[in-house]
């Protein structure tokens, strides 16, 4: 089959229980057991499975109940109910409550493999499809949609664990110029190169998303050193890859970070539209230093600045570059 599931088999029958348990074991599943449903729960709540099979007549917690119970708890947790001949419109009931499959006793052992597989089959190909209707097709980043529903998640956890986080808004500079003068498979490469370099930057517990065109963002958990730090690396990581690509153009980026702050909580929008601003504020400042002058003009002022390529200007400026609270 190529995918090997960890399952837990619910029934107070211990002969199925066996039974099931030597049949998954065969086709190398891993499998546990519980006797009823409330020892189902208190398994799962502990437990990481990939699909619950389950009895439909059981002491204490019976398999309606179990299956609407998980339903809720677990919404994305495969559930396959064995029922008697009697008992088919309360497997009726069980599929509405939730259950994704069931089979009615007495059935064969080959019967039994074929509906679960074909359970987890459906599944996966739910997971794939919403995966790809979550991610950016180009970079492979996760798009809009996904981002917002994974950060509002991330800053509940915040606030509730008072972690402090900052949102990176990365603006590509020239996308459209890039377009005009080498073609869209161009701009599209130099986007791919920006996916990859934010994914060689960032943690894989930061969240990192293209939100469209040539605009990407980063979610981070951070302190403002740590998150300068990031920033700084991000930099660096575009200007080894421009010394080390054979391009007629540079990457370069503007970065606006504004701070979450668990004891002072603000919405996502409210958190992107800071950053949002930050960057544009970033922005506005490099444009207004003429190209010739940018050098000079860094040492003139004093800031800690970096000169990466001609037309590539780091400028850490703390208040330019990191959101703090009122700012």
């Amino acid at each position: 089959m190529g995918f090997f599931y960890k399952t837990l088999i619910v029934d107070d029958e211990e002969m199925i229980r066996s039974l099931l348990v030597s049949l998954f074991s065969k086709h190398g599943h891993h499998c546990e057991t519980a006797k009823d449903g409330m020892e189902a729960l208190e398994k799962i709540d502990k437990n990481s499975f990939n699909a619950v099979v389950i009895d439909i007549i059981m002491p204490y917690l019976d398999g309606i109940t179990l299956t609407k119970e998980l339903a809720k708890l677990y919404p994305d947790l495969p559930v396959m109910i064995i029922t008697g001949h009697a008992d088919e419109h309360s497997a009726e009931s069980a599929m509405a409550a939730g259950a994704r499959e069931f089979i009615i006793k007495p059935f064969s052992l080959d019967e039994f493999i074929i509906r679960f597989n074909k359970m987890m089959r459906d599944r996966k190909g739910e997971e794939e499809l919403l995966a790809f209707s979550l991610t950016d097709e180009l970079t492979g980043l996760y798009n809009r949609r996904r981002f917002f529903i994974l950060a509002e998640q991330y800053l509940k956890v915040a606030i509730r664990e008072k972690k402090r986080a900052f949102l990176l808004f990365i603006d590509m500079d020239d996308l459209k110029w890039i377009n005009d003068h080498y073609g869209h498979n161009e701009g599209d490469q130099a986007l791919i190169a920006l996916g990859s370099l934010l994914k060689k930057t960032f943690r894989e517990s930061d969240i990192i998303a293209r939100m469209g065109g040539d605009e990407f963002v980063a979610l981070v958990e951070s302190t403002d050193e740590a998150s300068q730090i990031l920033i700084t690396r991000l930099y660096e990581n575009i200007g080894d890859y421009n010394a080390n690509v054979s391009k007629d153009y540079k990457l370069s980026i503007c970065v606006g970070a504004a701070q979450f702050d668990p004891e002072y909580p603000i919405s996502i929008d409210e958190l992107l539209s800071k950053s949002d601003a930050l960057m544009y504020a970033q922005k506005r400042r490099v444009k207004e230093i003429p190209q010739r002058n940018r050098k000079r003009s860094i040492e003139s002022h004093g800031k800690k600045r970096k000169l990466l390529s001609s037309d590539f200007l780091l400028e850490q400026d703390p208040d330019c570059v990191i959101g703090k609270r009122g700012v």
